[in-house]
């Protein structure tokens, strides 16, 4: 909770959130951390939230969100005063079987927990990888269902890589990249995610950093890993990826006229 409001903190003395402070938008991408339900409404996805302790601690209930109430995502909704943004599955639902006529126009949830930034991470799970995350929102804006003048005043939020860090060193599969060239072609991803949106309309980027994933418990499964202290290895990768995303986030507003960016 501490490094929520930290993040919170930051947000709030950033130009992007001062001039995102008359947004009615926001898009989301990206994995658990922000998934609000696209999991849930996905019955081919294994990685699901759907049951007690999910949800406990605000919506009394379990809603998909891989929380145990809401997400960060929720929290920069309610701090610049926008509704909860609903998962893209659900509002599709929604609109097909006839129960609303348009998309929300407080913005769409495309996140999946599971997904990586590679299109090579979990697919058997399921998943919706940010690559597919990203040909939903494309495909909305191609059909009109979603006004191009709400696109360029939303703020649009992309957090992921974790998994595809952690999933490196599973025993699994021998990793055909070293660990720079992984990173390499992770950061090569999120790069063309930017340039995507950018093309489609987005001006107000934030990304999000993972955190130490060395350090949660589920490392101590892994090979080699230690059971003591956190996992080195893992974390240099972690650090790499940030600092990566640092670059893009700096060179954001040379490389694309008009947009405003933060990490």
């Amino acid at each position: 909770m501490e490094k929520l409001f930290l993040i919170l903190l930051l947000l709030s003395s950033c130009s992007l959130l001062v001039s995102s402070a008359n947004a009615s938008a926001i898009f989301i991408f990206g994995d658990s951390v922000f998934d609000a339900g696209n999991n849930h409404f996905n019955k081919n996805c294994s990685a699901q939230a759907d049951f007690p302790p999910y949800g406990s601690s605000f919506f009394h209930r379990p809603t998909g969100s891989f929380t145990n109430g809401r997400t960060v995502a929720d929290f920069i909704s309610q701090f610049l005063g926008i509704e909860f943004q609903k998962p893209f599955l659900e509002a599709q639902l929604a609109v097909v079987n006839g129960s609303r006529k348009d998309y929300p126009s407080n913005g769409i949830n495309f996140a999946s927990a599971g997904s990586g930034v590679l299109q090579a991470t979990n697919p058997d799970w399921g998943v919706i990888s940010i690559q597919q995350q990203l040909r939903q929102f494309q495909a909305l804006i191609q059909q009109n269902q979603i006004d191009k003048n709400l696109v360029q005043n939303s703020l649009f939020l992309v957090e992921s890589g974790s998994i595809d860090i952690f999933n490196y060193f599973l025993p699994y599969d021998t990793p055909t990249l070293d660990p720079g060239a992984f990173v390499q072609a992770m950061l090569t991803e999120v790069g063309d995610l930017i340039d995507q949106i950018y093309k489609l309309g987005a001006r107000r980027i934030a990304l999000f950093s993972p955190g130490p994933v060395g350090c949660i418990p589920a490392r101590a499964l892994l090979p080699g890993a230690p059971v003591d202290k956190c996992f080195g290895k893992m974390n240099l990768m972690v650090k790499k990826y940030n600092k990566g995303l640092e670059s893009l986030v700096t060179d954001m507003p040379i490389k694309y006229p008009g947009a405003a960016s933060l990490m």
